[in-house]
């Protein structure tokens, strides 16, 4: 289905409904053509942050069903997915195999290094307060290797 001039509306895939077959229902039932889009917010398997620390990338959390729900609201509703990549769970195989292999590992580019792009000693939180951030610490996770 191609994007066309129509509203989209963005949610979780439990906010209107338990999952994704409910989502799909409610969307048919009390909105239907005035929605022709689907931004769904992350869907995948994670350990915390309403999505936002995801397991794994190719797979949909079974709490809220499998790919061939999202083909079929596919099938009905332009759809876009929040693939953020700067955020993973310590749980992913992508941060254990880095975690394991350091640089060695086949994600190591996954993951950035304040050493790469910070002269020692930064950042400071004069720098820290210059990032757009949702909390008020450094967006970063310390890992022991």
């Amino acid at each position: 289905m191609s994007i066309k001039n129509q509203t989209m509306l963005i949610t979780y895939s439990d906010s209107l409904g338990k999952n994704l077959k409910e989502l799909e229902d409610n969307l048919e039932r009390y909105f239907g053509a005035a929605v022709g889009g689907v931004h769904l917010l992350p869907f995948f398997p994670s350990t915390g942050d309403r999505g936002f620390a995801p397991i794994a990338y190719d797979e949909v959390d079974p709490a809220f069903g499998d790919w061939t729900d999202v083909k079929r609201l596919g099938e009905k509703y332009y759809l876009m997915f929040d693939f953020m990549i700067n955020h993973i769970s310590r749980q992913s195989k992508y941060y254990k195999d880095f975690q394991a292999k350091k640089e060695a590992s086949a994600y190591a580019d996954l993951f950035l290094r304040w050493e790469k792009f910070w002269p020692q000693g930064r950042p400071t939180q004069a720098d820290v307060d210059l990032i757009y951030k949702r909390k008020d610490r450094a967006p970063m996770q310390e890992i022991v290797f």
